[in-house]
């Protein structure tokens, strides 16, 4: 009389690890897009937050952005911050460079600047949000603002 085998066969394991191996492919996939998600939103918001950083900087100094010494062109390649020693300048340069810290070296950053007593800016940040499903090379975020 034989004896019931008892246990699970190799290639039972085998068929089991296998499926476990692509459900934690699948894990670390979605991690990854997750991953690439939340940086797109933390340049976003740092893209939010850098204009408004610029809105307060024009407010605090008024009179020079209601007669257009801030405004900066948005350029359509390599950003160049501006170089000088003016209060304008360095502020923008230091502008320019907090961009580039927070949102990599392709962020880039402009004001447009109505004159007048009713003058209003239209800041306008640029960055590459390209990694992120349906993302731009050239993301831009815009506020326009009344000083």
């Amino acid at each position: 009389m034989r004896t019931p085998e008892l246990g699970v066969s190799l290639i039972e394991v085998m068929i089991a690890i296998f499926v476990l191996a692509v459900g934690l492919l699948g894990v670390a996939g979605l991690q990854m897009a997750s991953l690439r998600a939340n940086q797109s939103s933390y340049e976003r918001s740092a893209a939010v937050l850098a204009a408004y950083t610029m809105l307060d900087r024009l407010r605090a100094d008024v009179v020079a952005a209601r007669s257009g010494s801030y405004n900066l062109a948005l350029p359509s390649g390599d950003c160049v911050a501006p170089s000088g020693t003016t209060f304008v300048q360095t502020q923008l340069a230091a502008w320019i460079g907090d961009l580039r810290t927070s949102m990599g070296s392709t962020a880039c950053g402009g004001i447009a600047c109505s004159t007048g007593a009713a003058a209003s800016c239209v800041i306008s940040v640029r960055w590459d949000d390209s990694r992120v499903a349906g993302g731009s090379a050239s993301q831009t975020f815009r506020i326009e603002a009344r000083l």
